[in-house]
């Protein structure tokens, strides 16, 4: 039996498996498109999660990509974040390039296939496949996996939040209370989890998720506001220097940000070859840090973890009863980030041990450790009220409910016309991003407003229409009971359904996933 994890991630992409004599995780290597990053010890094999398109319509992937800088040189050839845009709710359109057209779906799909065929290229097979997934992903996006997974020929497929597998890897072998801050390229997530022997006799755990939350906010945003700050600093902007400006002085911000971990002030120049501009960015600690707490970064990650502690509170954990808090992640490297949370833990409760393996790691462990785990977003059908001209939410499971989980009654519908053929429901995840504005002043100063909350709502159809949960036949009458529908939460958390005909007694749908229902 062979277990492979795959923590695909908005920057970088590690893959990992059990050694089969010691049983301990490995990160692995592929000499082709895997790069050496620099972690908290030693040097950490890890893929950019970068596809170009060559001239002849190759992809080309990973290291290849960015040691080569294609993306620098004709960047609308470059597909990069899109981990980020396929968790999106609304989608960037597709490309076209050399009258080919490229989504976002068939990008991410082909990146995993390429990681897949390295696998066998090492004579690795997997039999167990594990993929990480932020702790905001919807449904969708999980589902996305599973149909990639199936098509790459996975036997059994495993999905677990990025932070809460991290907790996992760091308590095989300390059990307790851990709090996790995942913060990477494109997601601040925390996890608060508590494990426990099942019995002393075995090694199999017990992991209950007390708290967590997320942010879809990372690394790539830091990149953009060094340089959108950099750019107003000389009167210039995103349109004037044009896609290949943008994309060079990204990467400067980059190497600028990570350099920053280690020294107080860093610079780099530019030349820009066509206008003969140069350009000069020079950066401290002080200034980054007064860039991510007016764009109100910081403030995200206080409220992030004043949101586990609230919840964790509410479940009689206090701060005190923390044993550990594990920042993983790239963007747990800058310093502002490190001070700001041991303000809260202390600096002795707070590690930074493995930041871009832990995730991938810790997942290995989901075959030996009974998880529960609870909604982070609701279930509930969208209704239009046509006098308000806005849109209800009729609650199926609500935010928090530990799943697998079934309703305690079904739900009762009737026809809405004479003579109905088809009963549809706008079924959907609801949850509540937080999001902020940022403006200048009239000194060119950068301010922002403050931070506020938005509900948002993700349909499980991918086309955003309505789902048909049966066809009657006969047709419905108005006023008659005709379609009970049981719904359940699975341990896999896919929202799923039991259909039957009132009137027939017949079971249209035996626990179908509402997803997949035509």
């Amino acid at each position: 039996m062979t277990t492979v994890a795959i923590d695909f991630g908005t920057t970088t992409t590690v893959v990992s498996s059990l050694e089969p004599d010691t049983q301990t995780p490995k990160t692995i290597r592929f000499s082709a498109i895997s790069r050496l990053l620099k972690g908290a010890g030693d040097e950490v094999p890890v893929i950019p999660t970068l596809v170009f398109v060559n001239n002849v319509g190759q992809l080309i992937l990973g290291e290849q990509v960015r040691s080569q800088r294609l993306g620098v040189s004709q960047p609308d050839r470059l597909f990069k974040a899109f981990k980020r845009n396929l968790a999106a709710d609304f989608q960037p359109p597709d490309r076209h390039i050399d009258g080919q057209r490229y989504s976002v779906e068939w990008i991410s799909e082909q990146f995993l296939q390429a990681i897949w065929q390295q696998l066998q290229q090492q004579q690795i097979d997997p039999s167990h496949v594990v993929f990480t997934v932020p702790v905001g992903a919807f449904e969708r996006y999980l589902g996305w996996f599973r149909e990639v997974a199936s098509r790459l020929g996975a036997a059994d497929v495993r999905l677990v939040d990025e932070s809460t597998a991290a907790a996992l890897g760091y308590a095989v072998q300390h059990p307790g209370v851990v709090l996790v801050v995942d913060f990477g390229g494109g997601t601040l997530d925390l996890s608060l989890v508590r494990t426990t022997g099942v019995s002393k006799d075995s090694d199999v755990q017990r992991a209950d998720v007390l708290a967590k939350t997320d942010a879809y906010i990372g690394g790539e945003d830091i990149d953009q506001w060094i340089v959108e700050d950099y750019l107003h600093q000389i009167g210039s902007s995103r349109d004037a220097i044009g896609t290949i400006g943008w994309q060079t002085l990204l990467e400067i911000a980059e190497r600028l940000k990570v350099r920053l971990s280690t020294t107080e002030e860093v610079k780099e120049s530019w030349l820009d070859e066509e206008t003969f501009r140069s350009y000069d960015l020079r950066l401290t600690r002080t200034q980054l840090e007064d860039i991510l707490e007016t764009r109100q970064l910081l403030e995200q990650v206080r409220q992030s973890l004043d949101e586990v502690l609230t919840i964790a509170r509410s479940k009689g954990i206090h701060k005190s009863e923390i044993e550990q808090v594990l920042l993983v992640g790239g963007s747990c490297l800058i310093p502002a980030v490190q001070h700001l949370i041991e303000s809260y833990f202390g600096r002795q409760r707070v590690k930074l041990d493995k930041p871009f393996e832990a995730v991938c790691h810790g997942a290995l462990a989901i075959s030996s450790i009974t998880i529960a785990d609870y909604l982070r977003h609701s279930y509930a059908i969208r209704l239009w009220e046509p006098y308000t001209r806005t849109y209800s939410y009729f609650p199926l499971f609500e935010q928090g409910d530990h799943y697998p989980c079934q309703r305690s009654e079904p739900l009762i519908l009737q026809a809405a016309i004479e003579g109905q053929t088809d009963l549809r429901l706008d079924i959907g995840e609801v949850a509540v991003i937080t999001q902020s504005e940022v403006k200048y002043d009239e000194q060119g100063k950068m301010t922002s407003l403050p931070m506020r909350q938005q509900e948002t709502y993700r349909s499980l159809e991918s086309q955003h229409e309505q789902v048909c949960v049966a066809h009657l036949d006969p047709p419905g009458q108005v006023g008659s009971d005709r379609i009970s529908v049981q719904f359940e939460v699975t341990d896999q958390r896919v929202l799923i359904a039991t259909v039957q005909d009132l009137l027939t007694q017949q079971i249209l749908v035996e626990r179908g996933a509402i997803a997949k229902l035509q």
